[in-house]
């Protein structure tokens, strides 16, 4: 008898986890209000790459390569703003369902602030195109570029 119950639980908590793990949860960040700010950690790779970059609701930016011990800082223009806060705006991500285990990896993570709510999404390089933060990556991948030539 205790075998046969053990076996039932055992069952029931493999197809539950199997369940639970197949399930894609997504998230929206928070509404952005007059005040927000949109930071992304790009860390990782062969070399240990470690870029920082932070962009503020009036275009604002501060670009850090660690690495190189560099720290930058311009203004996007107005289409550049408004680019940004649409991706931001439509973006709607999907956690992955479990971990990539990618040593050489990038790992992109983003932080979207407005107001008093903070939203903090995390990808890597497997796991990227289908988290939905792939557009907004690039579009700040290609603001670090540009700003550290």
């Amino acid at each position: 008898m205790y075998k046969f119950i053990l076996i039932i639980v055992t069952a029931a908590f493999f197809f539950s986890g199997c369940s639970m793990q197949n399930a894609d949860t997504s998230y929206t960040p928070p509404a952005l209000g007059e005040e927000w700010s949109v930071k992304m950690t790009v860390s990782g790779g062969i070399a240990g790459l470690l870029r920082i970059i932070e962009v503020q609701a009036d275009g604002s930016y501060t670009v850090i390569d660690e690495r190189a011990g560099t720290t930058l800082q311009g203004n996007l223009d107005e289409e550049q703003v408004t680019a940004l806060k649409e991706l931001i705006e439509n973006l709607v991500f999907v956690a992955p369902s479990s971990p990539t285990g990618c040593a050489d990896c990038f790992v992109y993570d983003v932080e979207i602030e407005s107001g008093a709510k903070k939203m903090i999404i995390h990808a890597d390089d497997l796991t990227l195109g289908e988290s939905g933060m792939g557009e907004l990556v690039h579009f700040l991948q290609g603001l670090i570029n540009t700003a550290l030539g």
